[in-house]
């Protein structure tokens, strides 16, 4: 089985991220986070130096559920605390002024070659008419989304051919 392109797993610091394994570990041991601090932290890992809006986190995360960007701010203070990263000066996790959030750390090992890839390969599929239309009528279902997510990423390693019965 192949390794999933959207799924965070890299090391960073004194840090390890596996969102597969849904773990953090600092040197080694278990660093306790919520389930939503740690989605928006794989969320932000996914695409290390690049912006991620707040509405994109948002929705990532959340679920297009209504909920206000306090929840954010909440979820991105406890990943802060829970990487030992400052606001003022971070060396995780960027704010990105009105804008969103940008991971900033430096990358060890082989995980971090993989992040261009997984950059165009995650705005390659977002940004197709097909998965859209399917995302939009998924509000508010996480797994359904999760679904559509794992659809695109075997069609992305896998065409789809049609034939004609």
């Amino acid at each position: 089985m192949k390794a999933d392109p959207f799924v965070a797993r890299l090391r960073f610091d004194r840090f390890e991220l596996d969102e597969a394994e849904a773990r953090l570990t600092c040197a080694g041991e278990p660093i306790a986070l919520a389930p939503r601090p740690f989605a928006v932290l794989c969320a932000l890992a996914r695409t290390p130096g690049s912006l991620v809006t707040k509405n994109a986190l948002l929705d990532l995360v959340w679920g297009h559920r209504f909920v206000t960007e306090s929840v954010l701010k909440t979820a991105i203070s406890e990943v802060r605390a829970a990487l030992d990263d400052d606001p003022k000066q971070p060396r995780c996790i960027e704010t990105v002024s009105r804008r969103g959030y940008r991971f900033i750390a430096a990358t060890i090992g082989a995980s971090s070659l993989r992040a261009p890839a997984i950059e165009r390969n995650v705005a390659a599929w977002r940004d197709h008419p097909a998965l859209a239309a399917l995302t939009a009528l998924c509000r508010g279902d996480a797994a359904l989304a999760e679904l559509i997510r794992a659809v695109a990423t075997t069609l992305d390693r896998e065409p789809l051919v049609l034939s004609e019965f």
